[in-house]
């Protein structure tokens, strides 16, 4: 998985808003400095942000320093959302405006309205789940959701009852009574915040129709761009899948769709991948169907794909597969063998 370096750069923004050093942060993680991070710029592996977030604990020595988070002014510099969010009529387009351009920034929407009868709640579904960053990252995205429903004029008795799943019953339990309201559960099956249903249709005072349809059309544009770019994908497999046993480089892939090196790692960025990537995703594919067929040797498969030897494809395949083109090929050959004695001894 993959996410937008605007992620990165908004929490560094919120460690120096919050009085920390946000370079300590970003040199733990390998990084630069915040301006090194191009809100535009080449979506990076989800770990670098899972590494930068169980910093911000280390540094801030606040193990719910994401209940901080959530509530920063740092949070509206989400782009495209930003403006959305500030015009929007009521809740319930707020909500699906964000379900809708959330992949702008991250693989899902984190948050997501699930409505019955009489009822309405938010679940809370983080791209980051595990460990101490697993925690910052529910404690941010559930109070940004309780900030949205007071943004929409939400009192503590509108707020019905908030579940955490992820946090034990925590130390300074007061500091999420204070954030979440007195009817919060620790230790549930699932993360949700259940409100009054009322809350979704209220017209929002702050609407500003102009405002909202520009901002409006911004996402929209935004979003079809990143869209286009999955098309985009598909040319550069087609190209590399064509040019085996050559591996083109990225500015030769550039060049080829008729695009600078800087604006073609962009957009295969935000489609949370990368040239590497898709090389090896190209590669594996080839790889697997010339096993399957078995008409070549594990050199000519090398080969044929571009490896500098037998030894870097074993080494590659197995990366892949966490098995051995060998044993690979074994099993999958012998898979319908099985299949078909199963069948068999059912007739």
């Amino acid at each position: 998985m993959r996410i937008s370096p605007v992620n990165l750069k908004i929490l560094a923004y919120t460690l120096d808003v919050e009085g920390f050093d946000s370079s300590a942060v970003l040199r733990q993680c390998g990084l630069g400095s915040d301006d090194d991070l191009q809100e535009d710029g080449e979506w990076m592996p989800v770990t670098v942000f899972d590494r930068m977030m169980a910093a911000a604990i280390e540094v801030t020595g606040d193990p719910s320093f994401g209940l901080v988070a959530g509530k920063s002014l740092a949070l509206m510099r989400y782009g495209v959302i930003t403006p959305l969010v500030l015009s929007t009529p009521n809740l319930r387009q707020m909500l699906d405006d964000i379900r809708r351009f959330a992949v702008l920034s991250v693989e899902h929407a984190e948050v997501e309205l699930v409505e019955a009868w009489q009822s309405a709640r938010l679940l809370i579904r983080p791209v980051v789940n595990d460990g101490l960053s697993g925690f910052f990252r529910h404690d941010l995205v559930a109070t940004s959701a309780v900030q949205m429903l007071r943004f929409a004029g939400a009192s503590n008795q509108d707020i019905h009852q908030v579940d955490l799943a992820h946090r034990p019953r925590p130390e300074h339990e007061h500091r999420y009574l204070s954030t979440f309201g007195p009817r919060t559960q620790f230790e549930r099956r699932e993360s949700a915040i259940s409100f009054n249903p009322a809350l979704l249709d209220q017209p929002m005072p702050t609407h500003d129709p102009v405002a909202y349809t520009s901002a409006r059309t911004r996402a929209d544009a935004a979003l079809a761009a990143m869209q286009a770019g999955s098309d985009m994908a598909d040319q550069v497999r087609q190209w590399l899948l064509n040019a085996f046993p050559r591996l083109p480089s990225v500015a030769e892939t550039a060049a080829h769709l008729g695009m600078n090196e800087r604006s073609f790692r962009r957009q295969l960025g935000m489609l949370g991948c990368s040239h590497a990537e898709l090389t090896q995703e190209c590669q594996r594919l080839v790889a697997e169907r010339m096993l399957v067929e078995g008409r070549l040797s594990l050199k000519q498969i090398a080969d044929e794909l571009g490896f500098s030897s037998v030894h870097s494809f074993h080494r590659a395949f197995r990366r892949w597969s966490g098995l051995t083109p060998s044993a690979w090929r074994a099993f999958r050959v012998a898979k319908p063998v099985r299949a078909g004695v199963a069948q068999a001894a059912a007739l």
